[in-house]
């Protein structure tokens, strides 16, 4: 792709939507195709086609996938319009895990950028779990 089509999708200064994931995505991961087209206009499916895909270079230690997949993440990163990023938050981010042998390796690979919006996604999905969590009196009220 890889570097013409983002280059391309750069000199557009609007923000990145769903069709310019997909086509950036496809551009670089043809082999995504019939996943993608399994999930036409299903922006978080395809999302999450490409996170497994993500996931499986970085268990395969993959890197130079793992690379290309990172530079796209972060291009799209960049400026999404709101649909892209609610994706790129819940459908990506939130799916790439560091843990394992290669967890470490894979997190330094992120650009900060993405660093940052994991541990900002992280926070929000703790502090909400910690919400929704009944109190210890609650629960033993409960149970009475």
């Amino acid at each position: 792709m890889a570097n013409r089509s983002l280059r391309m999708a750069r000199e557009n200064r609007g923000p990145y939507s769903r069709s310019d994931f997909v086509r950036l995505t496809l551009a670089e991961f043809p082999n995504l195709r019939a996943e993608f087209d399994e999930a036409e206009g299903l922006l978080h499916l395809q999302m999450h086609a490409f996170t497994r895909l993500m996931q499986h270079a970085k268990g395969s230690a993959d890197w130079d996938t793992y690379r290309r997949g990172v530079r796209l993440a972060a291009e799209l990163w960049s400026r999404p319009d709101e649909d892209l990023l609610n994706a790129l938050n819940v459908s990506f981010l939130e799916h790439l895990d560091f843990d394992g042998p290669r967890g470490p390796e894979a997190w330094q690979r992120l650009t900060s950028e993405l660093q940052h919006g994991w541990k900002a996604m992280k926070a929000y999905n703790d502090r909400v779990a910690a919400h929704a969590a009944p109190s210890r009196k609650a629960a033993r009220r409960k149970h009475r």
